[in-house]
This record gives structure tokens, C-alpha cells and sequence, in this order.
């Protein structure tokens, strides 16, 4: 079992008591790469309680506990707790999932998931909430709990996990397979069932229904659980991010016994969970009548459990390093962690989701925690929740932090020659927590006093300058000086700002301003622009743009992307004492949205790849689209309603836009290129579904499959009816050839395989559509297939006793059979020897057969031996003698007799002597063995047996040979129990009493 459970199971004794945050500082006891630097931030929840965490706008932080506790934790200043949430707290469960909304500037809504009592029991749901706020707008509490999803719970671990809201309004969800992770649990199948939500990535509405996109979606029933699934069979998928290029979850997979995963989730996925553990069958489940053709569908990374350098136990599931601080080489990389092995690794890998960098060997992140969760700063840093120490910690790169920049305004009271200094517009692009020093040029400071100050001047000075020194918490600065006039009064400026407050690309931004200073009079202004380009709040910059004077002034609001525009009226009296204000037009913005008809990747360059952003109306840029979706195959055709070349330059309207990039599926590409398969299939009567590896489409006379493996292929008529009845691709795999007629045309038939084993249904008018796989299907393939046997008229079935699997078999009317048991292996029986072997009771009377039907050295018998109880028998079969069954002992002599060069074949079965007491069989040259108890088995034959016969057999007073036939003094002898009979050719056979 994952080590990770029996941590987890400690947490409900470990209650830690709420901290207060303490002031950001640099973590130093971890391993790391030079340059980087950990910032930790006390979430107030203690050790063992940190479950997750996500930021607002603004910056400020909400953090989840596992004991039901939510706290607010501001850029600065202490946090506060603003929930304590009713929850089922055993071993892994408790409030372990939350999510901001994309829209929580209106609506203030956050997900989150938990477990919570119920009479019964337990559930597992996901709720949505209202944040409230106070007079300060900073939030206070929850309320409005709306249940979006719910599942009862049984077991203490692998419940609900990850929530993940995505921009356009649908929310991603984990949930674990709720089994007994302390012994195989049959209960761990329901992974594999999509009516059931255990061991699941579900994809759903806002409101909980599924998304229509869904594979397993009925648009007659969203609300089913199979319309939410879109991936399944995870143990743990405790956490998972969403890749803003492909669209799709990556996932981290807690393991069992010897594997941690991380998965590349594309959409109808099977990831094997409880029949696979990574690349590895699982010991104690793959044997399991429920992982019958379950296929593997391959992780993008194992990592093996243990205590070395490049193991783990608990994978977390992690993100792409979007940001620019990091050096070249983790930009673009994937960081997920391990919570017991307190350790981060990256890897990267393709627009199909396959490696393309394997994670470092050994880490470099080490000693750094237990993380359980990993978002991005404001400014693209990595952040982890670290369970356990109950930070957050936020890995920087010092070499890449970027100085702060200071910005300060002044108003002056000249009759107390006090200065009131306001450094708030000071901005930090890393989105770091700022320290404030103040020099106010007359000699005083004041070290770290926030952003608004106030200072009385002595009289006797005109003019001072001031200054304001901003600093980050990895030491980096921004200064600006002040001109100070404290008997001075500070001008006065009125900004008119244009009646609208968002505009579109070119639209004109037109603003006034007025001013007039209590010693000067009226001032004149000057206006001067930038453009503020915004990748993210954190990682604001600027461009100067085109300045101007007047009481008026006017600019094309700006075409670059991400942008608002700044119009800063400045103007300063003839003290030299300044004051400004800033004007900030706002881009009008609709949401742009790329999808693929295929999982593909899919992205905007202007903004950063992602598949789906914000973008300025009027704005034009280029989308693109990769040629081939993530599955390798399918190949990118167009966009809908635009062009045929991967790349197409759009402008924004007046609405939210999705564009859709159209993907030929190897399956339309081989029924669009082949007018036979058209011609065969008909009209497609159902979109194409994806069922893990496999894609398949209906069409109106049959069905195309894909797999990688096996390529496109179709399956028609009582061929399908047979494979569809019989479970389809989830038990017998792919088709591996089209639907075919055997040589002979009296039979359709196809190919399919399944983890590497091959199956075919073959289908006769007389015979019906039969299955025949694995063992069975080798011999009867080595066997020329319906040359040798004929037909299958059965499906592969299985004996009485539970030993074996069989089929049965017929070819120009007669019957054969291939069993197959473990011990044995398969083997052929047809003919009379298979009549005998019917008329003897099948299995039960001589037992599995343990050869072919083979022929003797002498070309005249047939035989098979077989097996039952560790006793060896045969079935001899020759056109003057029909078919016989010798056995056991009598077979044995017969064997130290040389077999049908001895005795000549069986003439009659093993049978009973009239006295209940003896065993024989009957021989073709003219002979007998016979069999008791107390003698053993001895042949008898010739005139010596034509003697014996003469007295009656056994009836006579020699009853039993106790010997074979020997030579002695120049006489033939045999012994018997009662006297010996010798013969010679002078004196013919004679008997004697002992």
C-alpha cells in the first residue's frame, strides 16, 4: 500500500493550533538549485492541516485546512479565518479541494470539496460558495452553500480530491476509487465503471451536470454519471492541473504497491486502475475476472516506491512554469513533487503528452517539504502547500526577481508645515510584499512605515527633497525623490475621465483636466501616456507612449495585447512642488476560446499559447493549431468557418468567440479515402466515441475502430452482433484486420487483440458467430485454424470442475474440441477418439487431454493421452479396432511393453471382470493385460492365454496372472495366483497347482 495512506491516516490525532501569520521570510533548509529561494508564508493552520490554497484577485490568498478551516490570508498584515466547515476528518478525507471561480470579481464564488457525516455515514461533495466581505471589501465568511456534486463514502481514503474551476465555467473534478487500500478490494473495479464515480476525472457544468464534450455524454441524460466521466480507472488522483495549451488534465496517480504515476489525461482515458499500477500488471488484482481486457494505457512517468534517490510514495500532481523569472531551462517545464519523499522534480513533454525530458536523476528540489498542492504565483513563481509545516511555500529565483519600483505624491497643510507622503502607487512586478523607508530630507527617516506617512517640517527651510525607498523580500529596491515646499500649497488637479470605462483597439480615449495652485493660480498641464502591458496582474510593464498639453487630450486606445492605456496629467507650481493624477483606460475584453474536435494542442502565441484568454475587442492576432492531436493520429483539417492552414489571423467582435480546429481521426481518414469502406459501412449514424486507447464510430452497417496498435479496421455484420454481445473492445480489444471471408467463403471472421493476446470471432451460417482467444486460438491457428478442425461452434467456455477452457469444433460433420487447462497447455481432440472420450465422460473419466491427436510410428493408430489425477491415460483409435481408452496401471505395462509394438492396440476399453476384482483391457495380437490390487498388472497372451481363457479366466481355480510371460527351461510361462500355465510346441499349454 502507498506509504502516503498510513501518513495521512496519522493527521485526525495531529489537531495543530491556528498560527498567526507570521512576516514573509526565506526558507533555508531545503536542497535547491543555485539561485532559488524559498518564501514561506504560515497559512495559520498548522502542521498536518494545509490542505490547499488558490489566489484571489488582488493577490491575497484563501487557504483550506483539513479539519474544515478556511482562512484569508492578505498580501499584508495577519490572516484571519473566515470558515470553519462541518467535515468528515478520518485519514485522508476532511476539506481537501477548493477552486476560485473564473468570474469571482462578480460573483465572489469559490468550490470546494469535502467529505461530511451523514446518519448513514459519509459523503463526498462539492459545493459552491459565496464569499461575503467587509467594509474593507476583504472577505469575512461563507454562505450559500450550493452542492454541485455529491457520492456517498466508504472507506477513510482515496475520496473526493482536486476541484479545478476553468475559464470557461465548467469545473474539472477528482475523486478516488473509495476502496480498502489494505488488501485487494473487488471494490476498486468500480474505477473501471463509467456509471460509477469512483476512481474518476469527472468534467462538469457549473451546475453539475456533464459537459456535452464528455465521452460517455447522453444528451438525453446529462445528469447520469457516465455524462460526467472523462477519464477513468485512477486509484488517487489526488492532484491534477490543467494544461492551458492541450486542454486536458495532468494528473498525478497515488499508487498501491509499487508504482507512482503521472498521467497525461486525455479525454475517454483508462488508465488501467485496479488491473495496472503504471506500466505493471498489479499483483493480487490483474488476475481478477473484472481486469479481463482491461488495456494499459501508459503512463507519462512512473516513479517506483522506496527509500532512493529516484523513488517516492505519494506523487502530487503538479503545473507548467508559465513565468519568465526561472532560468531558460525550467521555462515550460512541468514541476510536481512527492509529500512523503520531500521532493520536486520537472520533466517536459509534447503536444501529444509523450516525454521529451525525463525528470532530473537525482532531484534538485529536495528536503523541501511535503507538498500536497501546486499553483502559480501571481507572477508565474512555483507555490506549494507544505502539509507538513503548514506553509505556503513559494520557490523564487532571486537571479530573475525583478527590483520594485517607488511612486509617491505629496499634500501639503503650510500652516503646520506638515507633508502627507503616499507611496501606495509603488508597485512590485514579482507581486512581492513591500517594505516602505522614508527620508524626508530634513535629516528624520522612518524605516519600514507602511505606505502613508506624515512629517512636520521645522520653520526656517523653503524646499526639501524627499525620498521613498521600496523594498522586496530578496533585496532588490526602487528609490524616487520628492520635492518637498512645507509652507507651500500643493497645486490642485481636477482629471475629467471619458464617460466610458473599457474600450476597443483604436477607439479614442478622450480626457480634461483643470488646475490651479493657492500661490500661482491657474497651472498648465502636461499630459504624457504609457501603455501598461498586463501577461498577469504581477508581471504589469510599461511602454511610453505620445504626451501632450492642454485642458484636453485624446489617443487611439492601443492594439497591444494585454494592455491599458495610462493618461497622467502633471502639474507643478513655480515651487517646484508637483502633483499628478492617472487616468487608467481599460481594454474591453471578450473571452477567446480554441477547441479541437480531437484533443489537440491549441493556442493563442500572443498570449503565452494558452487555448483560451481574454483579448481586446478589436484586437487582431493569430491562433494556431498543431497538425496532429494528442493521440498522434489524428490530423488537423481546417479551422470551422475559417481556413485550411493551421494558422488563422482573427479580430475580436463584440462577443465572446470560440473557434473550432477540425481534426480528421485516422477513422475519417480511412472512410473519407476508401469509397469500398463507404460502400460497405454506409451513412455514420453517431459520432465518434473514444474509450480509452480505443476510438470507435457507428455507422450504419457496421463500426470503425482505432487503436495505435492495431490501426483503423471494421467489424460488420454477425461478426460484430457476436463481438458487441460478448463485451467489444473492453474485453476482446481492437479489430486488428477488417471483417474477411475465410478461403473457403463459408465464413466471415475477424481479428482482434488485447494486452497482447489475440482473439477472432468466426461466423458460419451453420455454426453462428463464435468467440475463440488466447491458448485456445494458438493451437487451433497452429492447427491451420478451420483447415485443421473446422469451425468453433461454441465460445470459448469453461469446464464444470473450473480447471479448463474449451471450444468445440466441426468440419464435414464431424466434431472436435481444444481444451486448454493451465498444467496441460491446449490440445486438439476431434474424430472417434474424441467420441470415445465423450462416451468415457470428458474430463471426468480419463481426464484433460495432454497431446494433440497424434498418429503412431507404424502410420495405423490415432491417439491422445491425457491427464487426471496425476494418472496417465490414452484413447487409441485405428479403422480395424475403432477407438479405445487404456489407462493407470494396465496402460502403464502396456507402455514397459512397448506400446502397440508389443500387445498390437487396444482392442477393448479398460473394463471390470465379472468378479468385480480385476481390470483389463483386450489387445489387437491377441493378447490381455489384466489388473488387481494384490497382483498388479500382467500381460497375458497367446496360447497361454487361450488356456487360461479355456478354464474360465479368473473363474478358474489360477484366477489372476501374477506374472508376464516368461521364458524358463526352453517353456513359455506365465504365473497365476493359484498355479502357472507353460507352453512349448511339442506339448502345448499346460496348467499346474502350485
Amino acid at each position: 500500500m502507498a506509504v502516503r495512506t498510513l501518513r495521512l491516516l496519522l493527521v485526525a490525532a495531529l489537531t495543530g493550533a491556528l498560527l498567526p501569520v507570521v512576516s514573509t521570510g526565506v526558507a533555508t533548509a531545503a536542497a535547491l538549485p543555485p539561485g532559488f529561494v524559498l518564501q514561506d508564508t504560515d497559512s495559520g493552520l498548522g502542521s498536518y492541516q494545509l490542505t490547499d490554497f488558490a489566489y484571489l484577485p488582488g493577490n491575497s490568498v484563501l487557504a483550506t485546512g483539513k479539519d474544515g478551516v478556511v482562512r484569508w490570508l492578505p498580501v499584508t498584515g495577519a490572516g484571519r479565518t473566515i470558515a470553519a466547515l462541518p467535515v468528515h476528518a478520518d485519514g485522508d478525507l476532511g476539506l481537501v479541494g477548493l477552486a476560485v471561480a473564473p468570474d469571482y470579481t462578480t460573483s465572489r464564488a469559490i468550490y470546494l470539496t469535502r467529505s461530511i457525516n451523514t446518519a448513514g455515514g459519509f459523503v463526498m461533495r462539492l459545493s459552491r460558495f459565496t464569499v461575503t466581505v467587509d467594509a474593507a471589501g476583504a472577505p469575512a465568511g461563507l454562505t450559500g452553500e450550493r452542492p454541485v456534486f455529491e457520492a456517498p463514502g466508504t472507506f477513510n481514503v482515496h475520496g473526493i480530491d482536486t476541484v479545478h474551476a476553468a475559464a470557461d465555467g465548467t469545473l474539472w473534478l477528482s475523486v478516488g476509487d473509495d476502496s480498502d487500500y489494505r488488501m485487494t478490494d473487488p471494490g476498486a473495479l468500480r474505477a473501471q465503471d463509467v456509471n460509477q464515480p469512483y476512481g474518476k476525472i469527472l468534467h462538469l457544468t457549473a451546475d453539475g451536470q456533464g459537459v456535452p464534450g464528455n465521452p460517455y455524454f447522453d444528451a438525453a441524460n446529462p445528469g447520469s454519471t457516465a455524462s460526467k466521466v472523462f477519464a477513468r480507472g485512477f486509484r488517487n488522483p489526488f492532484r491534477f492541473g490543467i494544461d492551458a495549451s492541450l486542454g486536458l488534465p495532468v494528473a498525478g496517480d497515488v499508487g498501491w504497491s509499487n508504482w507512482e504515476e503521472l498521467d497525461v489525461v486525455q479525454r475517454g482515458a483508462n488508465q488501467g486502475w485496479p488491473c495496472w499500477e503504471g506500466n505493471h500488471r498489479t499483483p493480487g488484482y490483474s488476475d481478477l475476472a473484472g481486469c479481463a481486457g482491461v488495456p494499459n494505457q501508459p503512463p507519462l512517468f512512473e516513479l517506483p516506491h522506496g527509500a532512493g534517490v529516484m523513488t517516492g510514495n505519494s506523487v502530487t500532481g503538479g503545473i507548467v512554469y508559465n513565468g519568465a523569472g526561472y532560468p531558460a531551462a525550467y521555462r515550460g517545464s512541468y514541476f510536481f513533487g512527492d509529500y512523503v519523499a520531500n521532493k520536486i522534480w520537472t520533466l517536459r513533454y509534447d503536444d501529444q503528452g509523450r516525454l521529451t525530458q525525463a525528470p532530473e536523476n537525482p532531484p534538485v528540489f529536495t528536503g523541501i517539504g511535503g507538498p500536497v498542492k501546486f499553483a502559480a504565483a501571481p507572477n508565474g513563481d512555483i507555490v506549494y502547500a507544505d502539509i507538513l509545516s503548514g506553509n505556503l511555500r513559494r520557490l523564487s529565483y532571486s537571479a530573475g526577481n525583478t527590483a520594485p519600483v517607488a511612486k509617491a505624491t505629496t499634500s501639503t497643510n503650510p500652516a503646520t508645515r506638515t507633508v502627507s507622503f503616499d507611496g501606495s502607487a509603488s508597485v512590485d512586478y514579482d507581486g512581492d510584499a513591500l517594505v516602505y523607508d522614508w527620508d524626508f530630507g530634513d535629516g528624520t527617516t522612518a524605516a519600514d512605515a507602511g505606505p502613508n506617512v506624515s512629517h512636520a517640517y521645522a520653520a526656517g527651510t523653503t524646499s526639501f527633497t524627499a525620498k521613498l525607498r521600496v523594498r522586496d523580500p530578496l533585496g532588490l529596491s526602487g528609490e524616487v525623490a520628492i520635492a518637498v515646499a512645507p509652507a507651500n500649497h500643493t497645486p490642485v488637479l481636477t482629471l475629467t475621465p471619458p464617460g466610458t470605462t473599457a474600450f476597443a483597439v483604436n477607439q479614442q480615449v478622450a480626457v480634461r483636466a483643470t488646475a490651479t495652485d493657492a500661490e500661482d493660480g491657474a497651472l498648465p498641464i502636461t499630459w504624457t501616456t504609457a501603455v501598461r502591458h498586463c501577461p498577469s496582474e504581477a508581471t504589469c510593464h510599461s511602454h511610453p507612449g505620445i504626451g501632450g498639453t492642454g485642458a484636453s487630450f485624446a489617443q487611439a486606445f492601443t492594439a497591444h495585447p494585454d494592455s491599458r492605456m495610462e493618461f497622467t496629467a502633471t502639474v507643478t507650481d513655480s515651487a517646484g512642488v508637483a502633483t499628478s493624477q492617472t487616468y487608467t483606460a481599460m481594454p474591453r475584453q471578450h473571452r477567446i476560446t480554441l477547441r479541437g474536435t480531437q484533443p489537440a494542442s491549441l493556442g493563442i502565441p500572443v498570449e503565452g499559447g494558452v487555448s483560451s484568454a481574454m483579448v481586446t475587442e478589436g484586437a487582431s492576432f493569430d491562433v494556431e493549431a498543431a497538425p496532429l492531436a494528442i493521440d498522434g493520429a489524428s490530423r488537423f483539417s481546417g479551422w470551422q468557418g475559417g481556413p485550411a492552414e493551421p494558422t488563422w489571423i482573427v479580430t475580436v467582435g463584440t462577443g465572446d468567440l470560440t473557434l473550432t480546429a477540425n481534426y480528421a481521426t485516422p477513422i475519417d481518414q480511412r472512410y473519407d479515402a476508401d469509397a469500398a469502406v463507404r460502400a460497405t459501412l454506409g451513412a455514420p449514424v453517431a459520432a465518434e466515441s473514444t474509450d480509452g486507447p480505443v476510438h470507435y464510430r457507428v455507422y450504419a452497417n457496421g463500426r470503425l475502430y482505432w487503436s495505435a496498435e492495431t490501426g483503423t479496421r471494421y467489424v460488420t455484420g454477425p461478426v460484430l452482433d457476436k463481438y458487441l454481445a460478448f463485451g467489444g473492445h473492453g474485453v476482446l480489444g481492437p479489430p486488428s484486420f477488417d471483417t474477411l471471408t475465410t478461403p473457403d467463403g463459408m465464413a466471415q471472421y475477424n481479428h482482434f487483440l488485447t494486452n497482447g493476446t489475440v482473439g477472432s470471432i468466426y461466423s458460419t451460417a451453420a455454426t453462428g458467430a463464435h468467440v475463440i482467444f488466447g491458448e485456445i486460438r494458438k493451437k487451433w491457428a497452429e492447427l491451420d485454424y478451420e483447415r485443421g478442425v473446422g469451425y468453433p461452434t461454441t465460445d470459448e467456455l469453461g469446464t464444470p470442475d473450473g480447471v479448463a477452457r474449451y471450444n468445440h469444433f466441426v468440419k464435414d460433420g464431424g466434431v472436435g474440441s481444444i481444451y486448454y487447462t493451465t498444467a496441460t497447455g491446449a490440445h486438439a481432440i476431434y474424430g472417434e477418439i474424441r467420441k470415445k472420450w465423450a462416451e468415457l465422460d470428458y474430463e471426468r473419466g480419463v481426464g484433460y487431454p495432454t497431446t494433440d491427436e497424434l498418429g503412431t510410428p507404424d502410420g495405423v493408430g490415432r491417439y491422445n493421452h491425457f491427464v487426471k489425477d496425476g494418472w496417465v491415460g490414452s484413447i487409441y483409435y485405428t479403422t480395424a479396432t475403432g477407438a479405445h481408452a487404456i489407462y493407470g496401471e494396465i496402460r502403464k505395462k502396456w507402455a514397459a511393453l512397448d506400446y502397440e509394438r508389443g500387445l498390437g492396440y487396444p482392442a477393448t476399453d479398460e473394463l471390470g471382470t465379472p468378479d468385480g476384482v480385476g481390470r483389463y483391457n483386450h489387445f489387437t495380437a491377441g493378447g490381455s493385460i489384466y489388473y488387481t490390487w494384490s497382483t498388479g498388472a500382467h500381460m497375458v497372451k497367446g496360447e497361454i492365454r487361450k488356456r487360461w481363457a479355456a478354464l474360465g479366466w479368473e473363474y478358474s481355480y489360477l484366477h489372476y496372472p501374477r506374472s508376464d510371460e516368461y521364458v524358463t527351461n526352453g517353456a513359455y510361462r506365465s504365473d497365476f495366483e493359484g498355479g502357472y500355465i507353460t507352453y512349448t510346441l511339442a506339448a502345448g499349454a499346460r496348467e499346474r497347482h502350485w
